[in-house]
């Protein structure tokens, strides 16, 4: 089983039981949730499962992201 990032995009007009419908299928596929925040939700999971999200109610889009070879730079606030 290879794990790979996607980002799931939800519908404006999702409700809260869509979002936890949704969330509970990423949990029977054994999903690893990064993110949940406002109509988006970054979790990592198997890419057969794809399709079963992408068919649930209020999800607009399933797209795989990489951050592979990103440089995260570290933020130093100085006081003067």
């Amino acid at each position: 089983m290879v794990l790979e990032t996607f980002i799931i995009s939800l519908n404006d007009s999702v409700s809260p039981i869509e979002v936890e419908n949704i969330v509970k299928t990423l949990g029977r596929v054994r999903a690893e949730i990064t993110m949940i925040a406002k109509k988006s939700i970054i979790a990592s999971f198997d890419s057969s499962y794809v399709d079963v999200i992408r068919k649930k109610n209020g999800v607009i889009l399933v797209g795989g992201i990489n951050f592979r070879g990103r440089k995260i730079r570290k933020v130093v606030k100085k006081q003067s």
